[in-house]
């Protein structure tokens, strides 16, 4: 069927606000960043930083390879393999946590985080080129150094920013597919917030696959020697500006008053 004209409107209206166009690509930005970090860690240590489904799949994998099948993974050292997955799932948990006790006692919200971020995240690059320089192979324990700053960045995009994580999940992924089916059995008259749900699935979904591709382009083809020890932290202002952006879209909540006042808030 043909669009009709009143479902081209609705698709029109899906950024027709300021807010939900900032909102759109403070998503994309998140989404690229992230699908570049993974990207990395992957490659690096064999984990994610950032999303901790893959680690609990890993870690079932790693417990049965262990316990039942006898085989030692000899990049984990001298653990129990699984332990490396419970703690780097602990120390994703454990910056959630102190976001939520900063966020709770002191006030704290993004950008009160953003400098932060961005010195530990080159920090913890420095470290990995200083203790395992050249074509030595960090160990992957270093990946437990990031995954607090992941849990920051979670628990701020999910509480006090767009209300979901950072970076397309299986649900994106359904919901994609969910209205791709709807247009292609003729549910051209969609209302606007399921073309809004659509477009925004389809954006994470675009934006992480380029910086997942975009990271792994690179770390296999950087021209300049020694670059490639900061994979990582060549993300990290870009991160720390989007620390501060969602504090400009999403105010934490002691102040909306005081920027509407001012004429600051995107109200659309």
């Amino acid at each position: 069927r043909v669009p009709t004209p009143a479902a081209a409107a609705a698709a029109m209206r899906v950024f027709a606000t300021r807010h939900d166009a900032s909102k759109a690509f403070l998503m994309a930005s998140f989404s690229f960043v992230n699908g570049w970090v993974d990207a990395i860690c992957l490659t690096r240590y064999r984990a994610f930083a950032t999303m901790m489904v893959g680690n609990m799949l890993t870690f079932g994998h790693s417990a049965v390879d262990y316990w039942l099948a006898g085989r030692d993974d000899p990049t984990i050292g001298v653990l129990p393999d699984p332990l490396f997955y419970v703690f780097l799932v602990v120390n994703f948990c454990l910056g959630v946590s102190l976001y939520r006790v900063l966020e709770r006692s002191r006030g704290w919200s993004g950008k009160h985080f953003a400098p932060l971020v961005v010195i530990w995240v080159i920090f913890h690059d420095i470290m990995d080129s200083v203790f395992a320089p050249g074509d030595l192979v960090p160990t992957r324990w270093n990946v437990l150094r990031l995954a607090p700053v992941f849990g920051v960045q979670d628990a701020m995009t999910v509480r006090n920013g767009f209300g979901s994580l950072p970076w397309c999940t299986t649900n994106n992924v359904v919901t994609i597919a969910f209205a791709s089916t709807d247009l292609a059995l003729g549910g051209c008259s969609m209302a606007a917030e399921e073309w809004r749900k659509l477009i925004t699935s389809a954006i994470m979904f675009g934006f992480m696959i380029l910086g997942t591709v975009s990271g792994a382009a690179f770390d296999s083809m950087t021209p300049i020697e020694g670059l490639d020890d900061f994979e990582i932290a060549v993300m990290a202002p870009a991160l720390g500006v989007l620390f501060l952006v969602n504090d400009w879209i999403f105010p934490p909540a002691q102040k909306t008053a005081e920027r509407l006042r001012e004429g600051l808030l995107l109200t659309g």
